[in-house]
């Protein structure tokens, strides 16, 4: 018979997985297992069940517990020694292959297992002894000395029995003496965002459109399972929000688009909900910032997350894609199974059905980002005569000499801010014919933004005199003199009101011009005058035509 060399074993414990942090997601995993059968055998109420996680920073020790059925005593020792074989099912069960429960051996000294089963009155303790492990995975590499994974486990493992009470039914995961390498296990708020998205919870009631996520599942008979979970005595929630921040910008999420994956048979494969909003820039680049954490759509089975938030990356048409939305894509087929470093999906026909079907839906969010990159491009065009007249009245623009070539400037302008206003209203138009679209929702939303947000353009001085003097035939020459002349004073004292209240502000004056103010008082003086200045011989040459 064949046997089985210990670096199998240093493979499954060192090699399985990418972060020291995916050990909680490994043994949470099993938990709600246990309390799925609880549940299902009455032992928990339909929503009962709660794993609780106690992290010990100064004693360098964590425990994980649960309060679901227990193993019972006759099952104990194989259950737990057993390597790649397991009873559960993957009809039913999240762990099936039997290999994530060694995770823990990596990280710490000792690791153990405790349980009880209801009605029988036994505890049952399991003590794996990882730092003799390690030695002898460094006895096998350096000596002569090779030990297979049954020698290995027979050197390391221990039992125990104690008497416990007959209504009692837990598991209980002990790391004790975590090594001084992986302190990022101690970190609790670090744990706490970990399983804010990893783990199988509700959302943060900070997302405020998660009655039409569990509506939608409701519609299709899907089921979000979810379970209390505890870290040092706080519950652990899904930390979507709702106000969110880009690396520019606020953005708000306005509402969710629904997307259902089916095959060929139309049977549903998967479905997704995604976050709208203004797509102001992408999400947060900032590591710590909560905006950050929670970008990208995930993938999910039995409600945890499979790999991180760049799971679909490469499925964006361009990479950067992802960090613009925030969402997750539920598997709902059994054949969506997940790999064994639960990074992604196992490759087999339904895999292929759901990538195809998710490159064409990532298709259509490439299009919304693109197009509201257009729109605010657009918009920016047509508030540009009126940005580009204001900086030249303050006297902030240095690009123009003089009035004319500002003149001619706004000529461009204009024309570019017309041709922004058509395109504008064809979007409108073509998003109209259909609206429950979430390229539609997302364009009428932001040029309704727009519309309200936007203040109108601000008074043209020189065009608003030249209207008036060269209208004399509505009041008389005498009196339209009279009432510009007034006009001029009133619109300059309210200007003046206006201005801004730092002189630091102001442009550097030419050799040619009157010095710099100081002060407030000279500045407006300063204004005052070249405003009333402007105004006559706007007045005297519309007189003489």
């Amino acid at each position: 018979m064949a046997e089985v060399g210990v670096f199998t074993l240093e493979s499954l414990v060192n090699g399985m997985y990418p972060s020291s942090l995916d050990t909680f997601r490994e043994y949470i995993q099993n938990s709600c297992d246990a309390i799925d059968k609880a549940r299902a055998d009455k032992i928990l109420a339909e929503d009962g069940g709660t794993v609780e996680i106690t992290i010990d920073k100064d004693a360098r020790r964590i425990t994980i517990e649960d309060d679901g059925t227990g193993i019972s005593v006759l099952d104990f020792k194989s259950t737990l020694t057993n390597i790649g074989y397991s009873d559960k099912s993957l009809e039913t069960d999240r762990g099936f292959r039997g290999i994530g429960r060694l995770c823990g051996l990596a990280y710490c000294r000792e690791l153990r297992f405790v349980s009880t089963a209801r009605g029988e009155g036994i505890q049952s303790t399991v003590i794996f002894d990882a730092a003799k492990l390690s030695k002898l995975f460094q006895e096998n590499f350096y000596t002569k000395k090779k030990y297979t994974v049954k020698e290995a486990l027979d050197e390391i493992v221990s039992f125990d029995t104690v008497v416990a009470d007959n209504d009692e039914h837990f598991f209980r995961v002990e790391l004790i003496d975590i090594v001084g390498t992986n302190n990022s296990l101690l970190d609790i708020e670090k744990v706490r965002d970990y399983l804010s998205f990893v783990a199988p919870v509700t959302y943060s009631p900070h997302l405020y459109y998660q009655e039409l996520i569990y509506k939608h599942a409701k519609e299709l008979g899907f089921k979000i399972t979810e379970y209390r979970i505890l870290v040092n005595g706080e519950p652990v929630v899904k930390n979507y929000k709702t106000n969110v921040r880009t690396y520019k910008d606020k953005d708000e999420i306005f509402g969710v688009d629904f997307h259902d994956f089916r095959n060929d048979e139309e049977k549903l494969i998967a479905w997704s909900w995604v976050g709208l909003s203004e797509i102001k820039g992408v999400l947060s680049e900032d590591r710590s910032s909560p905006d950050y954490k929670m970008r990208g759509v995930r993938l999910r089975a039995g409600n945890i997350q499979i790999g991180n938030q760049e799971v679909f990356k490469n499925l964006f048409k361009e990479g950067r894609g992802m960090k613009y939305f925030i969402g997750e894509v539920h598997a709902v087929d059994k054949n969506l199974i997940p790999n064994a470093r639960r990074d992604y999906l196992e490759e087999n026909p339904a895999y292929k059905t759901l990538e195809a079907a998710l490159i064409g839906y990532f298709a259509e969010l490439n299009k919304i980002y693109r197009t509201a990159s257009k729109i605010r491009s657009r918009y920016s065009e047509i508030n540009k005569p009126a940005e580009t007249e204001r900086e030249f009245q303050r006297g902030h623009s240095k690009k123009f000499k003089n009035r004319a070539e500002l003149d001619a400037e706004l000529v461009k302008l204009n024309k570019a801010a017309d041709s922004a206003k058509k395109k504008i209203s064809e979007l409108q138009q073509k998003a109209e014919q259909e609206p429950d679209s979430a390229w539609s929702r997302v364009v009428l939303r932001m040029i309704k933004n727009h519309s309200d947000n936007n203040p109108p353009p601000p008074v043209n001085l020189r065009s608003r005199l030249r209207k008036q003097v060269n209208s004399p035939h509505q009041l008389g020459e005498e009196k339209s003199a009279t009432f510009t002349l007034k006009s001029v004073a009133s619109f300059s004292t309210t200007r003046n009101s206006r201005v801004e209240s730092s002189s630091t502000r102001l442009t550097r004056c030419s050799p040619n011009e009157p010095p710099r103010p100081v002060n407030r008082t000279q500045l407006q003086e300063q204004i005052h005058s070249r405003q009333l200045d402007e105004a006559r011989d706007v007045f005297s040459a519309g007189v003489q035509r």
